[in-house]
């Protein structure tokens, strides 16, 4: 069943657990993320960047992701991930996606409110949800170099609160001391902080840069207030494990995909288990 993010994460929050977001960059890792969904009975979030629509071809990913959302016998929202144009937006719109996201965090305030208010009124205008991003989340993501410093540039709660009312986004993925990537030391998530902004803001938070984040440390930020937790990095790494390994023995690509496929599962699994969204469907 395809979905609107926020769908999926009203009933989160109310609930108290959390969406796993989760990135998908082939088809393996696509049918990894639905099929796991459906025997844990959880809903999820599908997502991409833009950089990988590029690289896999921007129709044909869209059109796999989107019918095997709409086959699913569970809820699943198609979100555009790390947008930072209205191009992808608009176009993301255009073809199904039921989420977008404007990331303009790297912007002077003023500039991200004016681009997440269009992204916001273009996604409502379909039906869809809209995200935005506040502070500065280090790391790297899908092989862009987005800072190294986590720490640096905590979203600021004033700051917090202008973005969501003048821009009407519905949900909010606030820098809380996590980074894109796999961590080089270990994460420091500033508990206090996404306290203070689930508090003040009363819509779905975001943790962006969930893959390598201990499941105690995000099972602590979900009871916090963090709704949409998003994972890509460490679904690429189970990816190039066992299709390594299968290749090692497989010469039929069918063959090798359904090993590498049950690979990559087992990490979905764990990262619904980690939400506790495993029987919310």
């Amino acid at each position: 069943m395809l979905e609107p993010s926020i769908h999926l994460l009203n009933h989160a929050k109310q609930g108290k657990y959390a969406i796993p977001a989760l990135n998908f960059h082939n088809l393996e890792i696509l049918q990894a993320i639905i099929e796991t969904a459906e025997k844990s009975r959880s809903p999820v979030i599908l997502q991409i960047s833009p950089i990988y629509l590029e690289k896999i071809g921007r129709v044909a990913a869209a059109a796999m992701a989107r019918e095997a959302a709409k086959d699913a016998n569970v809820p699943v929202a198609l979100h555009l991930d790390h947008s930072d144009s209205l191009h992808w937006i608009k176009w993301a719109l255009d073809n199904g996606f039921t989420s977008v996201m404007l990331d303009a965090s790297s912007r002077p305030l003023d500039e991200n409110i004016a681009l997440a208010y269009q992204t916001a009124k273009l996604a409502h205008e379909r039906g869809a949800t809209a995200e935005a991003e506040l502070g500065h989340i280090g790391g790297v993501e899908d092989n862009r170099e987005t800072g190294t410093n986590p720490d640096m540039g905590l979203a600021d709660p004033d700051e917090a609160a202008k973005l969501v009312r003048d821009s009407g986004i519905d949900i909010l993925a606030p820098a809380v001391g996590s980074a894109h990537g796999l961590y080089k030391r270990p994460p420091k998530i500033d508990f206090h902080l996404i306290k203070k902004l689930a508090a003040a803001l009363k819509i779905p938070l975001v943790l962006h840069g969930g893959s390598g984040i201990p499941d105690a440390m995000v099972r602590e930020a979900i009871s916090c207030g963090i709704t949409k937790v998003n994972i890509g990095t460490e679904l690429k790494v189970a990816w190039a494990r066992w299709m390594s390994e299968a290749l090692g023995h497989e010469q039929e690509p069918w063959k090798a995909a359904v090993k590498t496929r049950a690979g990559v599962a087992r990490v979905v699994e764990q990262k619904i288990q980690m939400c506790g969204s495993a029987g919310r469907a």
